[in-house]
């Protein structure tokens, strides 16, 4: 086993910043235009941090096995070679980054990014983000995976991805895990859901404690959110399995899919849910504005489920 060292983050940093002085990054956050914008659903209010970054139009939108940059990385983009209970991971800088040390947890063997997360992959995740808490006190740090092929996935080699939130920026999400006690994965209790948001979106807040979080109370969590999401994708005939997964060290959330991009142009992946739109040129800001971050969220994933409950018939 090859666990996180307490320099995790520094090595981190120190990473990042000499693959960007060397140019093995493609990413110009000089140029980067951040805005805030405040929609409103009922008698809430949601913040979205919107984001012009000309370096995306640089990523490529969907990789292939045959080119797949994550079975040898860049030793350049390499954070840690092996990482995980089995090594079976490896830590890579993202080439394409949307934010400074935006990092990736990679399966070194090939496997899909179509598939759930294992036991294995969910403790690795938590285990990167409550090093990340203890070790960068100046930032909130959350996971995301796009799982499927309307997901926003860019690549099919698994990997999760690991981003600082901007900074005095509180997600949706934070505020809906708030309301409630740490869930319990069982047949009594139903995930969170906002019942002003108009999308699905299925979350559990976690144990304070991290000592509290074992892996099978992780994976029985995981699990109770991913069967409400395919119960939409199955009640709304998808005829695939896409979904996006976000967390931090307070929460999960899953948000079933319908398609990956709004109007065949924008984009949309995990980091949309977590307010964060991101946009690689100015047209795509307008059209973010003229028709609405809730509307465009809605569009690519389901109706909303809230105030429904589990029944035989759900998965």
């Amino acid at each position: 086993m090859t666990d996180i060292q307490d320099n995790f983050a520094k090595q981190l940093f120190g990473k990042y910043a000499t693959a960007q002085d060397d140019e093995h990054l493609v990413f110009n956050g000089k140029s980067a235009v951040n805005e805030s914008i405040v929609a409103h659903s009922g008698d809430s209010e949601y913040l979205f941090d919107l984001t012009e970054l000309q370096s995306l139009e640089h990523r490529p939108e969907i990789g292939t096995i045959d080119k797949n940059p994550f079975e040898k990385p860049e030793p350049e983009l390499t954070v840690l070679s092996s990482f995980g209970n089995k090594d079976e991971f490896r830590i890579v800088l993202n080439k394409f980054p949307v934010v400074p040390a935006h990092f990736m947890m990679v399966t070194k063997q090939f496997k899909s990014q179509d598939t759930p997360l294992s036991p294995s992959e969910l403790t690795s995740t938590y285990l990167l983000l409550h090093k990340l808490e203890a070790q960068d006190l100046n930032k909130k740090w959350f996971a995301f995976y796009n799982c499927g092929p309307q997901s926003g996935a860019s690549q099919p080699h698994k990997h999760v991805q690991f981003m600082p939130l901007p900074d005095n920026y509180t997600p949706f999400a934070e505020v809906l895990a708030n309301t409630s006690g740490h869930f319990i994965p069982n047949q009594f209790q139903e995930p969170l859901q906002d019942g002003n948001l108009p999308f699905a979106h299925f979350l559990a807040k976690l144990p304070e404690k991290s000592t509290e979080l074992d892996e099978e109370t992780l994976a029985l969590t995981f699990l109770s959110l991913l069967q409400r999401t395919l119960t939409v994708l199955r009640d709304n005939e998808a005829g695939h399995i896409s979904y996006n997964v976000i967390a931090t060290t307070k929460f999960i959330m899953l948000i079933p899919r319908s398609k990956a991009k709004f109007q065949g142009s924008l984009g949309i992946n995990s980091c949309g849910y977590m307010g964060l739109i991101l946009c690689k040129n100015a047209s795509l800001v307008g059209l973010v504005k003229s028709e609405g971050p809730l509307e465009i969220l809605s569009s690519v994933g389901f109706p909303s489920t809230a105030g429904q409950k589990s029944d035989e018939y759900h998965y």
